[in-house]
């Protein structure tokens, strides 16, 4: 069941009605009494007073509008940045960002509309919090949170399904994951002058235009030349005269990576997309020389879903180094996010 703030509701096994306020995870959420108070109650035992307040958020624009490229609420300073859409976090306290609330939207800044739906993670199930339509250049409020909120959930789902009024080119359907560490919104060092917004946030991208998949992209990110490269180091590597060691109690026989971006930096405004996945490619090399220097058995590599592009450079990569398996990590586990590499 998704709610709104201020939808009107009622209870189902007591008398009354109140105001839906905001959810405060593992399946509860506040609701405000007649009197003022704000008392905790189960999601699934609160029920809407008018079926209409619950209707997905569509963004209100003339459908005229849809066609300009990027609107004046939302022009970036910088033109050259990558085209995507992006999950906006901008503290309403700019000098002491940490210290107050956070206003969460969705950015689109693509020639593409959008639907979307942001899910938050509660237990082993998805809450929708907010859904609707984004035209080219806009913005969508999503939920506004504090520091502590944002810690109470500990994953957040952005869907995305691409379309244009008019002839466009095909980007399949995406769903991203990010980790919401409530931690990392603690800090003020954590919120820079992004050049999307001209205000101190953290941005998560959840897609970017340049990094789409399409039939016409098909060029490897890794040219011929670096992929000899990385094999003859990986013939090295695996030539290598194998040392016998002890076996341990207590030795870590696997390990898993997770190659979200965020949980690589602390901050990555202004880079690239190419750059962002150098990054990520490095790590999976690191990780997997340390694994077959320890003797480990298995890595997993946390991708994710998105576009499919992450995934097919990790297993190429992976695909250079001599008496490794590559194939789907569990997917009870992580779903369709993940890729186990198997040390034979």
């Amino acid at each position: 069941m998704q709610f709104k703030p201020g939808d009107k509701v009622r209870f189902l096994n007591e008398t009354g009605q109140g105001s839906f306020v905001r959810l405060t995870g593992k399946g509860m959420a506040l609701v405000e009494m007649e009197d003022g108070f704000e008392v905790p109650f189960p999601v699934s035992e609160l029920v809407p007073v008018r079926e209409h307040e619950r209707s997905a958020i569509r963004v209100e624009e003339p459908k005229a509008e849809y066609h300009q490229a990027v609107t004046s609420a939302v022009v970036p300073l910088n033109p050259e940045f990558p085209d995507g859409v992006y999950l906006v976090f901008d503290p309403q306290n700019q000098k002491m960002p940490s210290a107050g609330a956070i206003d969460v939207y969705v950015l689109n800044r693509s020639n593409y509309h959008i639907f979307f739906t942001v899910s938050l993670k509660d237990g082993k199930e998805w809450i929708c919090i907010q859904s609707g339509v984004l035209g080219p250049g806009r913005k969508a409020d999503v939920d506004t949170m504090t520091p502590a909120d944002i810690d109470e959930w500990q994953q957040a789902k952005t869907d995305i399904l691409f379309y244009s009024d008019e002839p466009f080119t095909h980007i399949a359907p995406l769903s991203n994951v990010i980790r919401l560490r409530g931690v990392k919104f603690m800090k003020d060092s954590s919120y820079q002058t992004h050049l999307l917004t001209d205000r101190k946030c953290y941005i998560a991208e959840v897609a970017l235009m340049d990094n789409a998949v399409t039939p016409e992209d098909d060029k490897p990110f890794i040219t011929n030349e670096e992929l000899r490269k990385m094999m003859e180091l990986k013939d090295r590597v695996s030539t290598a005269k194998k040392i016998s060691v002890p076996h341990q109690k207590n030795q870590v026989m696997e390990k898993e990576v997770d190659l979200h971006i965020e949980e690589l930096l602390d901050n990555w405004n202004g880079m690239s997309n190419a750059q962002l996945l150098d990054v990520q490619l490095k790590r999976v090399q690191q990780e997997m020389d340390a694994a077959i220097a320890a003797h480990m058995r298995k890595v997993v590599f946390i991708h994710g879903v998105g576009n499919g592009r992450l995934k097919s450079e990790v297993r190429r990569l992976l695909s250079t180094y001599k008496n490794v398996r590559i194939h789907d990590a569990s997917f009870a586990r992580y779903g369709v996010g993940a890729t186990e590499a198997e040390l034979l």
